[in-house]
């Protein structure tokens, strides 16, 4: 009796160390960290006390002629940060640097992108008379007075160090930069996309790189774009420094358009190093 005791008494205990093995394979994993603990978060590439940068301003100034330049801010979410002035080119606006000036403003930068008078939102006076495109040697002079008013705006924002500021231009736009910036010493590196030797007659290039010194210069152009990729090369002739960069596409088009073959990492990398 004893003997039969002893023997259910062994099985039941092997029948207790088997579920107890089942039960350790077949158990729930531990759970995973909270999410708010310093374990979870100590990978985040975004921390949630990060500061994020602020949606555009549209602002306005006035300018030569009481012509109401519109533009949009896009303002860095670091002190003393450096900051790009974007010059759009003819027929067009400033939407067309939106992505880019996102891009930079994540990257740290102040923005400013305006519409060049007669075109977007400058088509006005302060007193209601309307602003057409023009191309003669007054409408250029008040476009550099626009430059002027831009530079200056951007150059005061509480973000912003006025000691790295830049300025990239398309087309007629990259003559109103290197023109401007070839007397104004403040312009610490200039980008000219699809650069011209002298549009409308009257903004003549060559001098103005000449004049420009040893600053960073970046030039830009495609290949599909005989003139601005002729005027490149002659320009980077002109300055002939070995400080100032240039790029020819392929193929590209021309001004922003070079956006689809890659010039916004050439330009981030230009910006981010020259100021």
């Amino acid at each position: 009796m004893k003997s039969s005791l002893r023997l259910k008494t062994i099985f039941i205990g092997l029948l207790l160390l088997a579920a107890a093995g089942c039960g350790s394979r077949n158990s729930p994993p531990a759970p995973a960290a909270d999410a708010n603990s310093p374990a979870a978060n100590s990978g985040n590439a975004n921390p949630p006390n990060a500061a994020k940068p602020a949606p555009p301003q549209t602002v306005k100034f006035e300018s030569a002629g009481k012509a109401e330049i519109a533009g949009a801010f896009y303002e860095s979410p670091k002190a003393d940060a450096p900051a790009v002035l974007l010059l759009h080119q003819w027929q067009s606006d400033r939407k067309s640097y939106d992505d880019f000036a996102r891009r930079l403003q994540a990257k740290g930068f102040n923005v400013l992108a305006i519409d060049g008078r007669g075109f977007g939102e400058s088509v006005r006076t302060a007193d209601g008379q309307t602003i057409a495109p023009a191309r003669d040697a007054d409408a250029v002079k008040a476009m550099q007075t626009d430059v002027d008013n831009a530079f200056q705006f951007l150059s005061k924002q509480k973000n912003v160090d006025p000691g790295r500021v830049g300025i990239v231009g398309a087309s007629y736009g990259s003559s109103l930069a290197i023109l401007y910036a070839a007397g104004k010493k403040d312009v610490k590196a200039v980008a000219l996309l699809s650069p011209g030797l002298n549009y409308f007659g009257n903004m003549a290039t060559e001098p103005a790189v000449k004049s420009y010194g040893d600053r960073a210069l970046l030039l830009v152009a495609a290949e599909d774009d005989k003139e601005s990729a002729d005027a490149v090369r002659k320009l980077k002739d002109a300055g002939a420094n070995e400080k100032y960069e240039t790029q020819i596409y392929p193929q590209g088009g021309h001004g922003t358009a070079l956006f689809e073959v890659g010039l916004a990492d050439l330009l981030e990398k230009f910006l981010t190093k020259s100021l």
